[in-house]
């Protein structure tokens, strides 16, 4: 009990530190300022106050330095136009053309950075001079500003002594905006984690106070009536597939039809931004519930149940390999065609996610699909050995005693297991969904649900098997090359190794050709290659440090040691996709009010596109680490289990060289994640 008190607080007070340090940091830089070069002098102008505030007055401020030194520029003669901007607006930094008299400015020899415009006779009537300011190199002068999108045009007469004969002019377009609304929905965030963290300890606490677990034995959920009776009731799956059903309906449709830019269209944001983060904790704590609620799964249920020839999947199918190639080359033609920016492609990948799904439900029993074929059904399992729940029978005896056997057979009110599982022989998360037919099935209730340690399975289940270890290494690979593309240095990295190819010996001269190849030999290499290669060196070196009589064989080392880099690919997974859920998942509001304005004829205001991130990016970094130390000391921890297991008293020299290879990955890990990255939807 003190441990789970110790544990709950020690989550809530995580998350309130963590939310007072996003508090402060990661914001945007202010929509209402501009910086750019005038020949040897720094220009910053910005509006004051930085927001707009109805009612109150707008000043201009401009200030000068110069570009070397950074010393302000005293004397200047600066003239400023605000002008309300059209529906395309001006590109930012734009020299703005003028007919020319070709009269030369009396300072010439000036470097203006892009080809500056010597505009003739410009009349700078409508112009608003600035005024030199107390503080040295500031220039102001108060510009009455409505709200939104305006064009500025700079015009320049004299700079640091320097007159022209014609004014340099630079124009460009400034936002000013309302208040950003994105700190209150912060700390409406924080606030809303915190009251439902300390809720939902109450309620675990008071839960085992009701439970009868004897001392030493472990408390069974299904105990406790109600969630027996959710479990047991018809409407449990529908309950929570039909509304993830409608979810997705709303990203095909959105897709389909609304506006094609990934990061304004909710369905982008909604399938990779929020979906594709979310389920992923759901993996780490809860297994493969997600199975349980999704519309392609769901879809499989429904139809099989009304037309389905009960076919067996083919035999030699029966594993994940399948599943691992789909994934992989989903993955690959996602960084080629950039799914996550295409409203479109990803509808249309959906629809046909469904299209094989219900196919499948027709031709096959069960759910073949999420057993076999999903492309994230592979992934799915192995990141479920790290839940801390798990579905298993009660006592093994009753299970092989019972003749019936209704869990396999199923009954009037349940049916067989979905994805081809028994309680009897279950020992590990891989497969089980929590589809609670079992639990409706059992007449001799030996079932439990109950909670365990993280990652358990990794060095407890005793079976183990080539696709599952294969894709272990393949995950880690995939993440550290996915996250490393979006990265800053990722193009410098690339060009060393594309001048390692000879592209001209195989004819290759565009540069977009070249990029593609370089590309599909770094993915392939990176993901599906030498992560293999160096668990087999690492299982070489194992067998020859334990030894002639050694317990396992090359192939049996590497596959049991395989396990023990779950968490490894489950950290870098876990760390890349919470700083694209806290940096862009506040763009769904503007989305969704775009969307609520357009289509549903609401007035919620102009959307504010430059939201601030849930959480800055120092925060966001430190959480990043905190995931990689804390799950790689589950994997190092697993290993050193998994060794013990089979070496006994050489346990030690079997787990160094394994060791060694986590701590590699994890080195790698920690150098790209403190690397800039691009955002998803502008990547």
């Amino acid at each position: 009990m003190k441990r789970i008190r110790a544990g709950l607080f020690a989550i809530v007070l995580c998350i309130a530190i963590s939310g007072a340090a996003y508090g402060s940091e990661g914001h945007n830089a202010p929509a209402a300022m501009r910086e750019f070069r005038i020949g040897a002098a720094k220009v910053k102008l910005e509006l004051k106050p930085e927001v707009f505030i109805n009612g109150n007055p707008s000043e201009a401020v401009v200030t000068l330095t110069d570009f070397m030194s950074g010393s302000p520029i005293l004397d200047a003669g600066i003239y400023l136009l605000f002008e309300k901007a059209g529906p395309a607006g001006m590109p930012s930094g734009h020299i703005m053309a003028a007919p020319s008299s070709g009269a030369p400015a009396v300072d010439s020899g000036l470097d203006f950075g892009e080809s500056p415009q010597m505009p003739a006779g410009i009349d700078l009537s409508a112009f608003k001079r600035l005024l030199p300011q107390q503080k040295a190199g500031v220039f102001a002068a108060s510009y009455p500003l409505s709200k939104g999108e305006h064009t500025f045009t700079l015009a320049v007469k004299s700079l640091g002594g320097k007159k022209f004969a014609e004014p340099l002019i630079y124009g460009g377009t400034l936002s000013y905006a309302e208040a950003s609304k994105a700190l209150f929905y912060r700390m409406l965030f924080t606030i809303s984690i915190i009251i439902l963290s300390g809720l939902a300890g109450a309620w675990v606490i008071a839960q085992r106070k009701s439970a009868t677990a004897k001392a030493g034995q472990k408390v069974n959920l299904l105990e406790i009536p109600w969630i027996k009776g959710f479990m047991k009731s018809a409407w449990f799956q529908p309950v929570f597939q039909v509304p993830v059903l409608v979810f997705f309906v709303i990203i095909i449709v959105a897709g389909l039809f609304d506006i094609q830019k990934g990061d304004r269209n909710i369905a982008t944001i909604l399938m990779w931004t929020i979906w594709w983060a979310a389920i992923i904790f759901t993996f780490v704590f809860v297994g493969r519930v997600w199975c349980m609620m999704c519309p392609f799964g769901a879809a499989q249920d429904w139809i099989g149940r009304l037309v389905s020839s009960g076919k067996d999947f083919p035999k030699p199918l029966r594993n994940i390999w399948l599943s691992s190639f789909i994934f992989f080359g989903l993955t690959w033609w996602d960084s080629f065609s950039g799914i996550v920016n295409k409203p479109a492609l990803t509808a249309w990948l959906l629809i046909g996610f469904f299209t094989v799904a219900a196919g499948m439900a027709i031709t096959f029993k069960g759910r073949s699909f999420c057993r076999y074929v999903c492309p994230i059904g592979g992934l799915i399992g192995l990141y479920s050995m790290f839940s801390p729940v798990e579905l298993r029978n009660k006592c093994l005896e009753v299970c092989r005693d019972h003749k019936k056997k209704e869990c396999i057979k199923g009954t009037e009110k349940s049916r067989p297991c979905p994805m081809f599982v028994t309680p009897m022989t279950l020992d590990r998360n891989n497969y089980c969904n929590f589809c609670s037919e079992c639990i409706k099935s059992c007449s001799q209730g030996n079932i439990t649900i109950r909670f365990r340690s993280f990652a358990k399975d990794l060095w407890v289940s005793t079976r183990g098997y080539m696709d599952e270890a294969y894709l272990a290494l393949v995950i880690v690979g995939v993440s550290i090359v996915v996250t490393g593309e979006m990265v800053g240095p990722w193009h410098r990295w690339m060009d060393v190794v594309g001048k390692l190819i000879p592209f001209d010996a195989l004819g290759l001269a565009a540069h977009a050709a070249r990029e593609k190849t370089i590309f599909l030999l770094v993915m392939t290499a990176g993901s599906l290659i030498i992560p293999l290669l160096l668990l087999t060196f690492a299982a070489l070196v194992v067998r020859k440090l334990t030894g002639p009589d050694s317990p396992l064989g090359l192939k049996n080392t590497a596959i049991q040691f395989a396990y023990m880099f779950i968490p490894v690919g489950l950290s870098m997974h876990l760390a890349h996709n919470i700083s694209h859920l806290f940096k862009e998942g506040p763009g769904i509001i503007p989305a969704a009010q775009r969307v609520l304005n357009d289509y549903a004829g609401l007035k919620l205001g102009e959307p504010e596109w430059n939201a601030a991130p849930l959480m800055g990016p120092e925060s966001i970094f430190w959480l990043q680490m905190l995931i990689l130390i804390a799950l790689n000391l589950f994997s190092l921890y697993a290993g050193y289990r998994i060794a013990a297991r089979y070496y006994g008293d050489k346990a030690l020299r079997a787990f160094i060289p394994m060791a060694a290879l986590a701590v590699f990955f994890m080195i790698i890990n920690t150098f790209i994640l403190g690397q800039p990255m691009a955002l998803r939807h502008t990547h």
